[in-house]
């Protein structure tokens, strides 16, 4: 199981054109795809009143068939094509003959905008249907126009497969387009349902079944994997009943330094909500002390420290503990003093399990990755493109325009398992692979979400996961919890700490997903 597919335009087309030629025809994908949009629109807005915008393509083929379903659930329904039915596409074409044997008032061709605009007025819901993946320019003309009705309107708006006026392969936004509550997309996700600015006029994305032959589907190459909740259930390690703190597992937390003792704090708070068994966090003395009166579940281990930071002297008793220890989390808090850079690399050298390396870890490895060659096939790394940047010597701007290619690059490269956090946040696997996290809001940019997110990564390990499901995993479940709390407060007000208390609720809910 491999997730959702990101596939380009081109190979969304060549997998309608290798469905067809298994058997399933395409009037039956756009049957399917219209009826997922109208339960869809149903299911989350019980409408009185819809409109609909439908274009010549397929998009609006899957609009018009939307359109029937909702009158025959005895919705009342406006469709306006833009085009003579002379000018539609064939299957397009069948579709508005469908739809006006069913509803013989329902559809009219789009002759005055004004009409448009006083039926958007009473609508609840308005359905964009106008184009599809093709688009590759500003919208001009009465599509622009219609755009904008439908962007000025109070009716929630629905897009079908991506909104009107994105470009399919990029999250440019060459110009106007539709603004959508939910965008209901076709089996498949295209890189504009995820890469931003593009990705924010996409809104709540639903992913529909519309039929696709599971041979059609393997042969699609795709650019990337998301993970969905299928995905999330297979993964998430199994908690057997008779388990014990030793079956789920102990994790080491090496972290901290004087002023930064709430890194250390998160982290193993992170590690225990993912379920491990056992936490210690390692840091200084002074830290020992606020992380003990903070988070009473974890253990402590003090550690020798100059200034509030570690020194070289912490080993004899940093090595024995990390033989202990199921997984590493290491880097958070622990400060850039070479000293600690040094104790980092011993560490990494020294440890015989998992580790997960974040923050001033990564700063230790810069100019020294042949120090990941022991790691191989055991490590996260959890980068922001800045982090990255210095790793690999490039620009921090070129990491985050290229996340797609370069985290399964250095992945692939250093056989390790790298977490580009972002918008989208990349994980790239030794295989090559990466997957792109759909969860996730700007409630996540305060400092100490990442500790909490290094620390989840490091419980899912403690659990059993590996380290690329562990990954895909944590980013998963760190964005859902941001995702649950935007739900009910402002995305400006959430607090690392929140984070922590909406995981359960998050978990609980893939638990039980299917």
């Amino acid at each position: 199981m491999e997730g959702i597919p990101v596939l380009s335009s081109e190979e969304t087309k060549a997998l309608d054109r290798r469905s067809e030629a298994a058997g399933v025809p395409g009037d039956v994908l756009m049957e399917t795809a219209g009826r997922a949009v109208a339960d869809a629109v149903r299911r989350r807005f019980s409408p009185r009143r819809v409109v609909l915008v439908a274009g010549k393509g397929g998009n609006g083929g899957d609009a018009l068939v939307a359109a029937r379903a909702l009158h025959e659930a005895g919705i009342e329904v406006r469709a306006f094509s833009l085009y003579a039915k002379d000018d539609l596409a064939p299957l397009t074409r069948q579709q508005a003959d469908a739809l006006q044997r069913a509803a013989p008032d329902a559809l009219q061709v789009l002759d005055d905008c004004a009409v448009l605009e006083g039926a958007l007025g009473e609508a609840d819901v308005a359905i964009d249907g106008l184009l599809g993946i093709g688009v590759d320019r500003p919208l001009r003309g009465r599509i622009a126009q219609v755009v904008e009705l439908l962007n000025g309107s109070t009716a929630r708006r629905v897009a079908v497969d991506l909104p009107s006026g994105l470009v399919a392969d990029s999250g440019e936004l060459p110009g106007e387009a539709v603004r959508a509550d939910l965008t209901v997309c076709m089996a498949v996700y295209k890189p504009a349902h995820l890469f931003f600015p593009a990705r924010g006029r996409c809104g709540e994305i639903e992913v529909a079944a519309v039929g696709y032959p599971e041979d059609a589907l393997a042969q699609a190459q795709p650019l990337a994997w998301v993970a969905g909740p299928d995905l999330v259930k297979a993964m998430l390690p199994v908690r057997p009943p008779t388990g014990h703190k030793g079956t789920f597992g102990r994790v080491l937390v090496v972290a901290g330094s004087v002023g930064m003792s709430g890194a250390a704090i998160l982290c193993a708070a992170g590690a225990l909500r993912a379920g491990a068994g056992l936490v210690t966090v390692a840091c200084p003395g002074p830290v020992a002390a606020a992380v003990a009166s903070s988070l009473p579940e974890a253990l402590t281990l003090p550690l020798p420290e100059r200034e509030g930071r570690l020194t070289r002297r912490a080993l004899s008793r940093l090595l024995p503990a990390t033989e202990r220890a199921d997984v590493l989390a290491i880097g958070p808090g622990l400060s850039r003093a070479p000293a600690v850079g040094s104790l980092v690399l011993r560490l990494l050298r020294e440890t015989p399990g998992p580790i997960v390396l974040d923050a001033d870890a990564l700063f230790a490895l810069r100019g020294r990755l042949d120090r990941l060659v022991p790691l191989a096939g055991r490590a996260v790394l959890t980068p922001h493109p800045g982090e990255f940047s210095r790793l690999v010597d490039r620009p921090a701007g070129a990491i985050d325009t290229d996340r797609l290619e370069v985290a399964p690059a250095f992945a692939r490269t250093h056989h390790v398992t790298v977490l580009l956090k972002g918008r989208p946040t990349a994980i790239g696997t030794p295989d090559g692979r990466v997957f792109l996290n759909p969860t996730g809001n700007a409630g996540l940019a305060t400092g100490g979400s990442g500790d909490v997110l290094t620390g989840i990564i490091a419980g899912l390990l403690a659990g059993g996961a590996s380290p690329e499901h562990a990954a895909v995993l944590g980013a998963y479940l760190h964005g859902a919890a941001a995702d649950h709390l935007a739900r009910h407060v402002s995305e400006r007000s959430i607090l690392p700490s929140d984070l922590l208390a909406a995981l359960p609720r998050v978990l609980r809910q893939s638990e039980q997903e299917r």
